[in-house]
């Protein structure tokens, strides 16, 4: 609940002392997640991109998927967490470099990890589908009040 002035309606709060804090600290809560689905693909990025990763996913998971030219699609996918990461976490682009997120993990969630279960301790879809449903709120939302998207005015 709000108030008329905007601030968190302290009648409605399971804790009203605590309505300062959340007026404070709600508007960064969407920044946050952008943030964290950033460095969930950053990592990945990282490893494909510096490691030999996307070595190892073409010859992998892409060509058991039958993609064709599985190399090119591994640095497709290489170039997507890694720069696309930057460009999510910095909220620049947000809107098509989240959509590209939403496609990648769509094939990952569904074409690699759904055959194994639900629950990612067994590597299942758990994860994937939750990065892909934070993925589609920002194809949706945007970068948010704290992105360079907001900054330069256009919401891409």
């Amino acid at each position: 609940m709000r108030d008329e002035v905007g601030g968190a309606d302290p009648r409605g709060l399971l804790i009203p002392q605590l309505a300062a804090v959340y007026d404070t600290v709600a508007p960064l809560a969407y920044l946050v997640l952008r943030l964290t689905l950033a460095l969930m693909f950053l990592s990945g990025g990282i490893d494909k991109l510096f490691h030999g990763g996307a070595g190892r996913i073409a010859t992998g998971n892409i060509a058991a998927l039958g993609f064709p030219a599985p190399l090119v699609w591994a640095w497709v996918v290489t170039f997507v967490e890694f720069f696309g990461a930057i460009l999510l976490g910095l909220g620049l682009f947000t809107r098509p470099v989240a959509f590209a997120m939403v496609v990648e993990l769509a094939v990952i969630g569904f074409g690699i990890m759904l055959p194994k279960g639900f629950f990612w301790a067994g590597g299942g879809l758990e994860v994937a589908l939750l990065m892909e449903l934070l993925a589609i709120g920002f194809v949706f939302g945007g970068g948010g009040r704290y992105s360079l998207d907001r900054l330069i005015g256009r919401e891409f």
